[in-house]
This record gives C-alpha cells, sequence and structure tokens, in this order.
C-alpha cells in the first residue's frame, strides 16, 4: 500500500512538473521567437536601452513586491486558506501605494519610460501573487493558462504596437508589457472567483493584521531580493553608465540566449516546491538527502557550458543577427553562471521552509559586496571580465548555504 501512495505522489510531481515545463517553456519560447524580430527592429543600440530599463524595473519589483509571492505560499502551508483572500487584498493596496510614489516622482522626472517601469513592476507584482497562489494549491493547468497569456499577448501587442505607432520603438515595447500584464491579471482574477474558494472579508483589522504579515515576512528579505536583483540586473546598469548602448546590446542578447537554463532550472522547481516541503514536512526528505543531491548538481553546470559552448556561431547570427555576432561570448559564460542556480535551490528552499529568512539575507549580502567588486574591477579593465561577477560570487554563495543548512540540523 505505501509503495502504491508513493507510486502515485511521483506521478503526480511528475504530471505537475511537465505542466509547469510546458508552461515555462511555452511562455518563454514566444519571446525567445520575438528576440530576432525584437534585435532587428530596435537593433544594438534600442535593445540596450530596452535592457536597461527593464533592469530597473526589476528593481522596483523589489520594493512594489516585497516578496509578497512567497508571504503568499507560506501562510498557505502553515495557516490554509482562511484570510488568504485578505492576504492578497493586502498586498495589492501595499503594492499601488508604492505605484502611486513611483508615478509621482516618473512627473517629476518627465521620464515616460520611468512610468512604465514602475507601471510594469506594479502589474507584475500581482501577477506574481496570482500564479504564487496557483502554485501553492497545486493548480499546475491554471498556473500554466496564466504564463501562456502573458507571452502571447506580449508578442500581440509588441507587434501591433511597432506596426500602428512606429515612433519610439523602446517605448512602444514597454507599452506592450504593461498592456500584457494587465490583460493577463484581469483573467487570472475573473478565473480566482470562479475556480478558488476563497473569501475576502475586508474589514480594517484585518487588513493591518495582513499588511503587518507581508511587511514581517518581506523586510528581512529585501537584501536578499536586493541583492538577487542586483546580481542580475546591476550589470546592465553599470555597462550602459560605462560602455555604448550597442556594447549593452550585444551583452543583453547573449544574456538572453543563456537565460532558457533558468526558465528550465525555475521550471522544475515551481513544481518541486509544493512536494518539497509537504516532505520535509512529514519527514520522508531529510537534508543528508538534500545535501547528497547538492553535491550531484555540481556537475550540471560543466555539462551544460560545454554544449553551449559547442554551438555554432553561425546559430547565434542566424537567431540574434550579424551584428549581434559577439553575444556568443557572453552565452557561454551565463549559461554556467545560470547553472550554478541548481545546487543554490537545493540549500535555499531548505532555508525557505525553516523560515530562516535572516540567514539567507546575509549570505546574499555578502554574495552581493563580492558580485559589486568584481564587477565594478571587471567593467573598468574589461567587458568581457563582467561575467565573472556572476560566477564567483555565485561560488562564494554556495558554502555559505550550505554551512547554515548544517547548523539547522544540529539545532534540531
Amino acid at each position: 500500500m505505501r509503495k502504491k501512495v508513493q507510486s502515485l505522489a511521483k506521478s503526480a510531481l511528475l504530471k505537475d512538473s511537465v505542466i509547469y515545463l510546458a508552461g515555462e517553456l511555452l511562455s518563454k519560447a514566444m519571446p525567445f521567437l520575438l528576440l530576432p524580430y525584437l534585435t532587428r527592429m530596435l537593433g544594438t543600440d534600442g535593445f540596450g536601452e530596452l535592457s536597461y530599463y527593464l533592469a530597473i524595473g526589476a528593481f522596483l519589483l523589489i520594493f512594489m513586491s516585497l516578496s509578497q509571492n512567497g508571504a503568499i505560499t507560506r501562510y498557505y502551508y502553515v495557516y490554509g486558506k482562511n484570510g488568504l483572500g485578505n492576504l492578497l487584498l493586502a498586498g495589492g493596496l501595499y503594492s499601488f501605494a508604492i505605484f502611486l510614489l513611483g508615478v509621482i516622482i516618473s512627473i517629476l522626472q518627465k521620464s515616460e519610460g520611468f512610468f512604465y517601469c514602475v507601471l510594469i513592476a506594479f502589474l507584475q507584482s500581482l501577477v506574481q501573487n496570482q500564479l504564487a497562489l496557483r502554485q501553492c494549491q497545486k493548480r499546475p493547468f491554471s498556473y500554466f493558462v496564466i504564463q501562456i497569456s502573458l507571452a502571447i499577448t506580449n508578442v500581440i501587442f509588441t507587434v501591433g504596437l511597432f506596426y500602428l505607432l512606429n515612433e519610439n520603438k523602446v517605448i512602444e515595447r514597454l507599452m506592450a508589457i504593461s498592456l500584457s500584464y494587465f490583460i493577463t491579471f484581469s483573467g487570472a482574477i475573473l478565473l480566482l472567483k470562479k475556480t478558488f474558494d476563497i473569501r475576502i472579508r475586508p474589514t480594517l483589522k484585518l487588513l493591518k493584521l495582513a499588511i503587518g504579515y507581508i511587511i514581517t515576512f518581506g523586510l528581512p528579505l529585501i537584501l536578499h531580493a536586493l541583492s538577487y536583483t542586483v546580481k542580475g540586473q546591476f550589470d546592465r546598469v553599470l555597462i550602459n553608465e560605462r560602455f555604448s548602448a550597442h556594447e549593452l546590446g550585444v551583452y543583453s542578447a547573449g544574456v538572453q540566449v543563456a537565460s532558457v537554463v533558468t526558465v528550465l532550472i525555475m521550471a522544475v522547481n515551481s513544481a518541486g516546491v509544493p512536494y518539497l516541503y509537504e516532505r520535509l514536512k512529514t519527514g520522508k526528505i531529510q537534508l543528508a538527502h538534500l545535501h547528497r543531491a547538492f553535491w550531484f548538481s555540481l556537475a550540471v553546470p560543466i555539462v551544460v557550458t560545454l554544449f553551449a559552448y559547442l554551438l555554432p556561431l553561425s546559430l547565434f547570427t542566424f537567431v540574434l543577427g550579424e551584428a549581434f555576432a559577439p553575444s556568443r561570448f557572453y552565452t557561454v559564460f551565463f549559461v554556467f553562471a545560470f547553472s550554478l542556480t541548481i545546487p543554490y535551490l537545493i540549500l535555499v528552499n531548505y532555508l525557505f521552509y525553516h523560515a530562516k529568512n535572516a540567514q539567507i539575507s546575509a549570505c546574499s549580502v555578502i554574495s552581493t559586496v563580492v558580485y559589486l567588486l568584481v564587477l565594478w574591477w571587471a567593467s573598468v579593465e574589461n567587458m568581457q571580465f563582467v561575467p565573472l561577477a556572476s560566477v564567483i560570487s555565485t561560488a562564494i554563495l554556495l558554502p555559505l548555504l550550505y554551512y547554515f543548512t548544517k547548523q539547522i540540523d544540529k539545532k534540531k
């Protein structure tokens, strides 16, 4: 009987993993297929400017979201679905207040680009909450629908606005992303009322409690989120200041191609986290199992990077265009850097489960300081050294996380 239950659990995990993976692949495949169109329509300069604005939006998302998606997931597993509606509402109200502040700043700066960065961050935080709700309740198909909606509307609005307006293509691309998030969020809310049994009782006391929970959970993670985003986006901000828009465009294109690796990793992670938490709770998975998986996973980045290195240059020029041929160098480097996410997630998910947010933030800060130091040196010496910042900072992060996971086990 026990074997049958385990078999069913494994098959459910496999089924959900396939759906999550299909959703991630299809949702990212369309923007990836759009990449050759964007590189040719924007050129290296325009693509670099767009990357700069998207990097700014990523930093704004940290304060706009305050890790609400993580708070929703943890709340569900600790307290259940009672009060979850109030948590969603409180999170939306918090994000809206930050959004209004961002709008005021964009008006004072007279920056249309910054306004769209603020709008995208606001809408993205709302969509992230909807995805978190579906993930923790193991609704992979609903999760899949949201992802596909984002991908399809993103392509439709981008091509449509380029054709209809044909003025400032960078702004038009930002407008398309904003519309995509708005349409998808609206659809997700409609499905939420029909599919999920979640009640919202917005009394002032309950909203205060919900906002307090979000702030208590999210504030310790600001440094972690900021560190993560700095390592993922600050390089583009610095390159924009020290190098040309053309060089930033070539660099960003290489990073975007390499991000396919991240898509695959995060798809499996999205499917696996709910099952991991359940098995940690019941004791079916112990730290020793995770440590064993961690050591085996260290071989993956080497294998994947070798595969990327063997890809012909003609493939890159065919996909991106001749002007983006140097992007191949950055793609290979970042494939290795992004592959290190696998051992990272194995350890950090264990720490998240035990709510060791302070330890996670401390590790992230140390890693980020190393990243910034290497990045600063690399940007002075040679732009081709810039990817080293991602590799070295992650390599330092892994032993720190490993140490803190062992500390949890000792306390038990």
